[in-house]
């Protein structure tokens, strides 16, 4: 009873069931009506007809009013003033279908007495029967058979009968309501089937979609929807695929992140435990030599652990956060200052061509921490003697600082992933150098968080070019 009654449930939630209600409903209430109203116009339709077809037998009437009409007199005042005398003109002018003058005398059949009236030529009453039924007929009285209405002496009205149809009429009626119903039986049917249809149309990509969606959060991102559609829904379908490739090359991603910072990390670990043991053991002493190693080795794994951190900050958006106006040639000089006496111990000569001054909206700190890497990258992998130059100059809103280096130049294929995590060019620029892998994704990081863009290429000395170009006016 309990599943029964579930199963209720889901059906009267069903998305489906809902749309085809809907689209049923509607064309159920759009026929109904379509129905009634035709069933209405017949009824009056064919009331209409049968008057019309009553009033051609009132020629001879027609032709002794027409005839009797004093242009002195107006109006039929003879018969206005007597109710009698036109009930007697009328019998003797009116023949029955089917019968004789005498008849006349004897009934009125059709109740023409209680449905005829004589109106004057502006449609004003004259005689006969003060009733107008909803249905009813005019016909002009004219001297000329084929004259307008405007052109008539006056009016005969004829109204509907107020009694039921005779059995004829109605058999006609009931036969022709009959096919009115069977037609819009038929009509609804096929409108149902049509909303059925459309229903499934509709709901079967829902579902598949729903399955996707299932699918990605038991974090399955490789399945994807056959795209098969061009509507909105495909277009749905078509980003429920792109998410999924999304999920999946993020996942392939962190998965990545993970296994060589792991990796990264362990190196100097392994060192500095290979060193405490060696202490530990009396193998090696605490002299200067071993002491040099375990802090180059600690060294090595707080820049790693602070790299990870910016990174980390990069993606909550909190890498550029103390935004002021600097001067971007006085940040420039003082990292070159401060970077000259290591280069030149490593046989590097530093040129830099600044202009006098650059303001630019930024957080100086990150900025100069990015001139920093980059100057000390090309401490780490230019050969000497070497030459390293530092340019900054401004063009169509931006600032754009670059730095060229001498040989070695890394191969021209990896230069697009130079900027990925743990990313190196060669194996000459390795961690014997003391890099972490991390320091030009820290500073691409660094640059979009404010808004920039940063490039590597070949330099025309030889090396490696890195350019910068950050929106002198933040929006």
């Amino acid at each position: 009873m309990l599943c029964h009654e579930g199963e209720m449930e889901r059906l009267r939630s069903s998305l489906t069931i809902k749309i085809f209600l809907a689209i049923a409903a509607t064309a159920a209430l759009v026929i109904g009506t379509m129905a009634l109203l035709v069933a209405l116009s017949m009824r009056d339709g064919f009331s209409q007809y049968l008057l019309r077809g009553e009033l051609i037998r009132f020629d001879k009437l027609v032709q002794e009013l027409a005839q009797s009409h004093d242009p002195e007199a107006p109006g039929w005042p003879d018969l206005a003033d007597d109710p009698h005398a036109w009930n007697d003109f009328v019998r003797a002018h009116f023949t029955p279908p089917g019968g004789t003058d005498q008849d006349n005398v004897n009934a009125d059949t059709l109740m023409i007495g209680d449905r005829l009236a004589l109106l004057d030529g502006s449609g004003r009453y004259i005689a006969g029967t003060t009733e107008r039924t909803a249905v009813s007929q005019r016909r002009p009285i004219c001297l000329d058979r084929h004259c307008y209405g405007s052109d008539g002496l006056g009016y005969i009205r004829l109204n509907a009968p107020l009694q039921a149809e005779v059995a004829r009429d109605a058999f006609f009626l009931k036969g022709q309501y009959a096919s009115l119903v069977y037609s819009a039986l038929i009509a609804l049917f096929v409108s149902a089937a049509a909303a059925y249809l459309i229903a499934r149309q509709i709901l079967t990509p829902i579902k598949r979609l729903e399955v996707g969606a299932k699918t990605l959060a038991s974090g399955d991102y490789e399945t994807r929807i056959t795209q098969d559609r061009t509507d909105e829904l495909g277009d749905l379908i078509s980003h429920y695929n792109a998410l999924a490739r999304s999920l999946a090359q993020t996942t392939q991603a962190e998965r990545e992140w993970i296994s060589n910072t792991s990796h990264e990390l362990q190196t100097p670990l392994a060192v500095l435990r290979a060193q405490i043991e060696a202490l530990q053991d009396g193998v090696r002493k605490p002299d200067e030599a071993t002491l040099a190693e375990m802090h180059a080795a600690q060294m090595r794994l707080s820049r790693l652990v602070q790299d990870l951190k910016i990174l980390s900050y990069s993606r909550e958006s909190n890498l550029a956060t103390d935004m002021g106006s600097e001067d971007l040639v006085e940040i420039a000089s003082e990292a070159a200052e401060a970077a000259r006496p290591a280069l030149e111990a490593a046989g590097i000569d530093i040129q830099c061509v600044f202009p006098e001054t650059l303001l630019l909206g930024c957080d100086r700190l990150r900025i100069a921490q990015i001139i920093d890497n980059l100057l000390q990258n090309t401490r780490r992998y230019t050969d000497a003697p070497g030459k390293v130059r530092l340019r900054i100059w401004l063009s169509d809103g931006f600032a754009h600082l670059a730095i060229d280096d001498t040989p070695p130049t890394p191969p021209h294929e990896t230069l697009p992933r130079i900027f990925d995590r743990f990313s190196r060019a060669e194996e000459s620029r390795s961690r014997a150098l003391g890099g972490s892998g991390l320091g030009l994704s820290v500073c691409k990081a660094i640059v979009e968080a404010h808004g920039g863009t940063i490039t590597a290429a070949t330099s025309d000395l030889g090396g490696l070019n890195i350019t910068i170009a950050l929106p002198e006016k933040r929006k």
